[in-house]
């Protein structure tokens, strides 16, 4: 009998087709990266399979919903031909394009640092005319998903057409059998709903669920591509949190409320130029040596002479989200990037705009594809007067066949290009050499340094174009009078233990030079981050913010900081003693020692008066971010006068 019972073994068949292959996707993306993942303990790994099942069982029947409900639809018998293809074709219309997508993450994550979701749909743009460069980089991982895909969809067609296993209905009456029918299909969808939801928790499953380990890799190992989709697809953008009614109050948790520089009196004579370096990738743990190894000598020797902070941080895990930090003190606190969001239209203060008020020349240099994740436009609305890309640059001969200009050229090339700039002056270039597919100049690949990462070859070729552009740059008039910001977009692969934390993907070098200025003793243990750049850089030129962004603060003033991160509906904050994970609605936050480099000795401040007090002093600084920031989105008002500061003293 083919009835509708027989149609539901058929979809369920289906599902577990489709849980098998995704295993077979976490594998992959276990093994294609499994130097990140060596280091790990077996037991984790295992366990990172046991639960990624739950997530895997909601991914596969979210989208086997649709087959569920017409196998329980009464349709004629001679249907039963038209309805096994059109189940067959929705099968693979709506779960092959998700299963390609987790394959593709096997690579992809080393990109981002997490797993593809909605608000990642702008990077399709920069891939465009780049799939037969990907292709040829990595075509051993594209010969193996293309078998897994035909042997998804083949697999599909081989069972579902296949004959199963025939049984006796109950004799008796028509009702009897219809009666068991409808018991089936009342056990079927109670089950598919509970598998959707994840369980019979209160709440459906979400990102915030698989965050089990510290390691947020091993995090990511236990989701899956479909399932960060489908969640992140059409969710609430960003929610209005209110825990402050007092605005006074809310203000003096900030890190902007702090007052006293250290540059009172003791700031240059002459006009200072400015040029910010954002290096492609660069963690702070890729930077000076490790066991007996360095991939960096020229910014090792170069931190010797500088002003470099220990505890310094990203403000996001992708470029997009590093670059409007950086250029306009606008942190990553939501899923979608500030760029490409609707909110990228709100009255915001970029560098360039508040430099260009002060008569200050400015310009933006990237090598790579001039629309490059909208930066040409976006720094128009920063204030940015000229842009400098691979277009501007006009030479293909240095371009590196993927992503853009080579660092070395054209750095070389920004030299020149300052030298016709109106004095004072501010600038940035963001280069792009050090990632993906870590390609590095033909006369190089036998003199640089290789380690055990990919990246680790291409950081060394940076820093070599570095040195050569400073070498350059010290010949310039205008060297003398600069101040040089390096930093990084944001961090990539991991390869020293200590970093293998919640904070520790987001460790990124901050180093301020200057030729000829003694900077003033700095705590350089101190809490700094991306959005602390442009107030740095207003306090170190002694220009004064009438609309003052209480979430930065320069790094001359001293305080209690912390820095904010958000990834996939859980808040991150570093301090300087400790760091917490809080999730909105979850109750009391995760509070460890900020020397935890393993982050799984959670602390209890339940047995801990002291500790008690400084983990909700910590989640009342959260909470006051949170508050300032969504709202600053939703209400267009991220600034206030620097004349309501609330206090004077440390917050």
């Amino acid at each position: 009998m083919f009835g509708p019972t027989y149609r539901l073994l058929k979809v369920l068949s289906l599902v577990f087709v489709a849980m098998i292959f995704y295993s077979l996707a976490r594998l992959e993306f276990l093994v294609w990266n499994w130097n990140l993942f060596s280091g790990k303990a077996f037991a984790d790994v295992l366990w990172s399979f046991v639960v990624g099942w739950r997530f895997d069982l909601a991914a596969v029947l979210s989208l086997s919903a649709p087959l569920v409900l017409l196998a329980i639809i009464p349709w004629p018998q001679k249907w039963n031909k038209a309805w096994l293809w059109a189940s067959l074709v929705i099968f693979w219309v709506l779960q092959t394009p998700f299963f390609i997508l987790n394959l593709v993450d096997t690579e992809f994550i080393n990109f981002v640092g997490r797993r593809f979701s909605y608000d990642t749909l702008f990077i399709l743009n920069e891939a465009q005319g780049k799939f037969l460069q990907f292709v040829g980089t990595y075509w051993p991982l594209f010969v193996v998903n293309t078998l897994l895909v035909a042997g998804f969809i083949f697999s599909a067609w081989k069972i579902f057409t296949g004959t199963l296993t025939q049984w006796s209905w109950p004799t008796g009456k028509k009702l009897k059998l219809w009666g068991s029918h409808a018991l089936i299909s009342f056990f079927v969808l109670a089950l598919t709903v509970v598998g959707i939801r994840g369980g019979l928790q209160k709440k459906p499953v979400n990102f915030v669920n698989a965050n089990i380990f510290s390691a947020p890799l091993l995090n990511n190992l236990v989701l899956n591509s479909s399932f960060t989709f489908i969640k992140s697809y059409g969710a609430k953008e960003l929610p209005r949190e209110k825990y402050f009614t007092d605005q006074k109050e809310l203000l003096s948790q900030l890190n902007g409320s702090l007052k006293g520089s250290l540059l009172e009196g003791r700031r240059p004579s002459q006009p200072q130029n400015v040029v910010v370096i954002i290096l492609e990738s660069f963690a702070e743990e890729y930077i000076g040596p490790h066991q007996g190894q360095t991939f960096t000598p020229f910014l090792d020797s170069l931190k010797e002479k500088s002003l470099s902070f220990e505890n310094s941080y990203a403000n996001g895990r992708r470029s997009i989200e590093g670059i409007a930090a950086i250029m306009a003190g606008i942190p990553a606190l939501m899923s979608e990037p500030f760029i490409s969001s609707h909110f990228t239209s709100n009255h915001f203060l970029g560098l360039g705009t508040l430099l260009g008020q002060q008569k200050y020349s400015t310009g933006f240099f990237h090598g790579g594809r001039n629309g490059t994740m909208y930066f040409d436009s976006f720094m128009q609305s920063a204030g940015v007067e000229k842009y400098f890309g691979s277009v501007e640059y006009s030479n293909d001969k240095d371009d590196d066949g993927v992503w853009g200009i080579w660092d070395e050229p054209f750095l070389q090339y920004m030299i020149g290009q300052i030298d016709q700039f109106p004095k004072p002056f501010m600038t940035s270039v963001f280069t792009l050499s050090s990632h993906h597919p870590f390609k590095v100049p033909e006369q190089y690949k036998s003199q640089l340094p290789k380690g055990s990462l990919e990246i680790l070859q291409t950081i060394a070729y940076t820093d070599l174009a570095l040195k050569k552009f400073f070498d350059e740059a010290s010949k310039k008039p205008w060297f003398k009078d600069t101040l040089f910001i390096i930093t990084a977009d944001h961090t990539s692969m991991r390869y020293r233990p200590e970093y293998e934390n919640d904070i520790g993907v987001y460790r990124v070098p901050l180093i301020l030079y200057h030729p000829t200025y003694k900077f003033p003793e700095v705590d350089r243990s101190m809490v700094v981050q991306h959005i602390d750049i442009l107030p740095t850089v207003m306090d170190f030129l002694g220009l004064q913010e009438k609309d003052k962004n209480y979430l930065g603060s320069s790094v001359f003033v001293p305080g209690d900081k912390v820095a904010i991160n958000f990834i996939d509906g859980r808040y991150i904050l570093a301090a300087k003693d400790h760091f917490l994970r809080w999730s909105p609605g979850s109750g009391q936050p995760q509070i460890f020692s900020i020397r935890d480099w393993s982050g799984t000795k959670e602390l209890q401040p339940q047995s801990d008066a002291n500790l008690a007090a400084r983990s909700q002093e910590l989640l009342k600084k959260l909470k006051a971010n949170i508050q300032y920031f969504n709202e600053g989105m939703w209400d267009n008002k991220l600034y206030y006068p620097a004349s309501e500061q609330a206090i004077s003293g440390s917050n």
